[in-house]
């Protein structure tokens, strides 16, 4: 299965906020973005090598306002979507542990060699 986080690293590693792998043990100030894999399965095969995946990629915004969370999910948007990811499910919500703003989105693509398509 092919590793992604990095690639999505750099995505957003020009956005106005902090950026972290889900699950990460430190602790980064908001604004924020986690990132991590929700699922992937081998769609086709050959020679018992995969060579087409299927990814569903999280990316998960947290800021103390509105407008603030609305606009860095914008800019999450279009840098996943230009790496050739789909959005296919947002949800907001409050966290009341980080006492923030969440914005939970999902992204799909699927992968062939050095290609994300949608």
């Amino acid at each position: 299965m092919t590793n992604l986080k990095n690639e999505m690293l750099t995505a957003l590693s020009a956005l106005p906020a902090c950026t972290a792998e889900a699950f990460a043990r430190e602790e980064l100030p908001l604004p924020l973005i986690v990132i991590g894999e929700e699922s992937g399965r081998v769609l086709a095969q050959a020679d018992g090598k995969p060579y087409l995946e299927e990814y569903v990629i999280a990316a998960d915004v947290y800021a103390f306002s509105r407008e603030e969370l609305d606009d860095l999910a914008i800019q999450v948007d279009q840098a996943l979507s230009a790496l050739g990811f789909f959005r296919i499910y947002q949800q907001d919500r409050y966290e009341e542990d980080a006492f923030a703003l969440r914005k939970a989105l999902r992204y799909r693509g699927v992968i062939g060699g050095d290609r994300i398509y949608q």
